[in-house]
């Protein structure tokens, strides 16, 4: 058969598999500029122009520094909200496992209550992985005996009676995933002909973040270990064992450079050809004499080294924490501007409490993992319930100042800009869609310039809202 012939039957097979339903069309793009915005909303000058003073210090780093020990030390107390009213709550009993408030200081636990809590974590696991059908990369459902492989790489079996816990560091960023998933099966979703939402990966464990080491996979593929974000299986080249005083070093260096852009690489050689790695918004390296940096390194043998390297003079880098202004969060903000949305990070993207972290990470602050606390890390006692009518929510959300109010309904959270004709803008970050004007469903799920009626169950659910000044 000729070339010709073989593109015309291929072409048919592929028109009958379509309309047969085997092949799913790809989904329909939202245009750049959202209903209800305009083209130059997504200019930073445009933002900008509308500050009274974009570049005075909001806040001082220790000021911010003074935010983040007030919150840590909230949500480490008995009861952290035992000063908020019921509707401000946070809600997390539909999330999925692995995130916690917390984490102990598991140097001060004996060991014999470490071995309790790798079991429990585990079993928490285990139930998780049990709990509904998923499948693979390919959408395809995993066998009863695949997931078994999974669940023997747990290793629960080799949980002794006590449990000796070791320091490391992430020496990239990598995944922090509740199940110790190895290749080709890397991941869990859960519909076809959907957006692949990957169920299994906690979130992004960051460069240089310290975690605690609790258990090895049967293979020793995986570490189970716990951070701020939580509990989950990291893979075992990604962590370096070390000395309290050498983790702290990367963790909290004293002169040290911030990534203020989407992601940047850092070199081998001065010149800045050879990529040696990468950085993403917000994470820092201490810099040494020399216009050089260090990075983390992990040995063969799993101890923590250090390396020299370097990155381009015209990089998105700052010395020290980058200057809390207004006109720094937009510009910060709209590098990541049209990022596509990652529910967990399993891909190395953003969702939207990752988008706000990463952000104003690059100040200094530490925000939590989920957007609810957001509005208690930042406090304000207002709770905007959607029996008012839109009109008193648009204006309610107005109230707030802009460029510093992060606003949550529970399960969604977003930057508020300003005003537009009395709608508020936002900066979001979302994985939903609208029908458009001829009636085609067109997806967003990308980091956009939108109003606070989109996705559309935000203004359905009572709003928080958090200042971060």
């Amino acid at each position: 058969m000729s070339n010709i012939g073989r593109v015309i039957v291929n072409s048919v097979l592929v028109l009958f598999l379509l309309k047969a339903g085997v092949f799913a069309e790809l989904y329909k793009r939202a245009p750049d500029v959202l209903p209800g915005t305009l083209p130059e909303m997504r200019t930073t000058s445009y933002w900008i122009g509308k500050m009274k003073n974009p570049d005075e210090i909001i806040l001082s780093h220790d000021e911010i520094e003074q935010m983040n020990v007030a919150y840590e030390t909230r949500i480490h107390s008995p009861n952290p909200f035992a000063d908020i009213a019921d509707e401000r709550k946070p809600d997390f009993s539909y999330w999925w496992p692995g995130h916690v408030l917390m984490v102990p200081d598991f140097h001060r636990m004996d060991r014999a209550a470490i071995a309790d809590t790798v079991r429990g974590r585990i079993d928490i696991q285990r139930e998780f992985l049990r709990s509904q059908p998923w499948g693979n990369a390919l959408a395809v459902e995993y066998a009863g005996w695949e997931l078994d492989e999974f669940e023997n790489e747990m290793a629960l079996d080799t949980v002794g009676d006590e449990v000796r816990v070791r320091d490391g560091i992430a020496v990239c960023n990598t995944r922090l995933r509740n199940i110790p998933s190895f290749f080709p099966n890397e991941m869990a979703v859960r519909e076809n002909a959907k957006t692949r939402w990957e169920a299994w990966n906690v979130c992004i464990l960051k460069m240089c973040r310290p975690v605690t080491v609790l258990h090895v996979s049967r293979s020793g593929e995986y570490l189970l270990v716990a951070c701020d974000d939580g509990y989950g299986w990291v893979r075992s080249e990604d962590i370096a064992f070390g000395t309290g005083d050498e983790i702290e070093e990367f963790a909290n260096p004293k002169k040290f450079i911030v990534c203020t852009g989407d992601r940047i690489q850092f070199y081998s050689d001065p010149k800045c050809v050879y990529a040696s790695g990468w950085m993403r918004m917000g994470d820092r390296l201490p810099v040494v004499l020399g216009g050089q940096i260090r990075v983390p390194v992990r040995n063969i043998d799993g101890s923590l080294t250090s390396a020299k390297a370097y990155v381009r003079e015209d990089e998105n880098v700052h010395n020290g924490w980058l200057p809390y202004t207004r006109r720094n969060i937009v510009e910060t903000a709209f590098k990541l501007l049209d990022n596509p949305y990652d529910w967990t990070g399993a891909w190395f993207g953003r969702q939207h409490e990752n988008t706000y972290r990463d952000i104003f990470a690059v100040f200094g602050f530490r925000l939590p993992w989920h957007g609810a606390l957001f509005t208690i890390y930042g406090h304000n006692e207002t709770v905007l319930d959607p029996k008012v009518g839109k009109e008193e929510q648009f204006r309610t959300i107005l109230k707030n100042e802009p460029f510093v109010t992060l606003q949550s309904c529970g399960g969604h959270a977003q930057l508020f800009l300003g005003d537009y004709n009395g709608m508020p803008i936002v900066l979001d970050q979302h994985g939903y869609g609208y029908e458009d004007a001829e009636g085609n469903y067109v997806e967003v799920r990308r980091c956009c310039i939108g109003t606070v009626e989109m996705p559309t169950y935000f203004l359905t659910r009572k709003v928080t809202f958090g200042g971060l000044k």
